[in-house]
């Protein structure tokens, strides 16, 4: 755990532009060196990093003779634009926010200092929340963690290798919490607004199945399944044009499920589904809480992501026709 942080009127984002603010305020760095070395420490916030890949971080691996006398002067630049009232190293005297440690340094904040933090903290208590069956309340949660990003992570920071294998993990970590939104307001009931929203993720990821294969249900569960099946048709020329291969096993089994009405199989077709509705293996008995009263998707609205059912696979018989008047009733 990190130690207590005495300055919390600081704080810090990398969700977007870089950005901090003391008091309200903006101060961040302006010189792009020092930009990049606060981007790096605040990628590894309350974890020492040692100075060689510090220096490895801001030149690329092709550091000049002068890069540690460097670091030095950009640490002790950063350090005043934090603290601007700060009076200077000395003994026992260790800057309050940006320390040193045995061959490193180290910034120390705060979980609520840093949005990445509040980002991953939003997205596990909504993961929690679907583990317990409530969905909506998952749902929410997801959407608030969503909304912390400002746009792409650390755009405006000059590109090392370093920070850049970084911004990829970070998107990537957004687009699969995204995934998990859209899955749950597609089993809450949500595929006609979604549409919209579907098409524009699979212009921007074309490449990326997961979006397509929601796409596709969203499309059917809104009562389009011809419209449906040609999203699959347009997803597999950009797969054939652009990658040269074949849909992968979840695109093509949401496909036959969609021709055939048969049950999709939540081995591949997992990208559709919120986690609570995956992880029920009896797929016709309803989840139920301690007095009784039925939790999750499936409570108020059906579970309409469970395709077996939606297409007349095996079960209560429910069909098309029956999950479009549905979806025409709750709108």
């Amino acid at each position: 755990m990190p130690e207590p942080v005495p300055l919390r009127g600081l704080r810090f984002g990398i969700l977007g532009a870089l950005e901090v603010f003391r008091d309200g305020e903006p101060c961040a760095p302006t010189a792009p060196l020092q930009r990049a070395l606060l981007t790096l420490l605040l990628l590894h916030a309350n974890e020492p990093l040692p100075v060689s890949r510090i220096v490895d971080g801001l030149w690329d691996n092709r550091p000049p003779r002068s890069a540690v006398a460097a670091l030095q002067m950009y640490v002790s630049a950063v350090r005043r634009i934090l603290t601007p009232n700060w009076a200077g190293s000395g003994p026992g005297r260790q800057h309050p926010i940006l320390l040193t440690r045995p061959f490193g340094y180290v910034i120390r904040v705060g979980n609520d200092q840093l949005d990445v933090h509040r980002f991953r903290s939003l997205a596990a208590e909504g993961r929690r929340q679907l583990s317990e069956g409530r969905c909506a309340e998952g749902g929410e949660l997801f959407r608030r963690a969503l909304a912390v990003w400002r746009g792409p992570a650390l755009f405006d920071v000059g590109r090392s290798d370093a920070i850049g294998r970084h911004a990829v993990r970070l998107e990537t970590e957004r687009l699969a919490l995204l995934q998990e939104r859209i899955g749950v307001d597609l089993c809450q009931g949500r595929s006609l607004e979604l549409v919209g929203e579907l098409e524009e993720l699979c212009a921007r990821y074309p490449l990326r199945e997961s979006f397509h294969q929601q796409r596709m249900l969203a499309l059917y569960l809104s009562g389009s399944r011809a419209e449906a099946l040609g999203a699959y048709q347009s997803a597999r020329r950009t797969m054939v044009d652009e990658a040269g291969i074949e849909p992968g096993p979840g695109l093509r089994a949401l496909q036959r499920a969609i021709l055939t009405g048969s049950a999709a199989p939540s081995l591949h077709c997992s990208a559709i589904r919120c986690a609570t509705c995956l992880a029920r293996s009896d797929a016709h008995r309803p989840q139920t809480g301690r007095g009784g009263e039925m939790t999750g998707c499936r409570a108020s609205h059906g579970h309409p992501a469970d395709l077996g059912r939606a297409t007349g696979g095996q079960g209560d018989g429910v069909g098309p026709a029956k999950v479009n008047r549905q979806s025409r009733a709750r709108r």
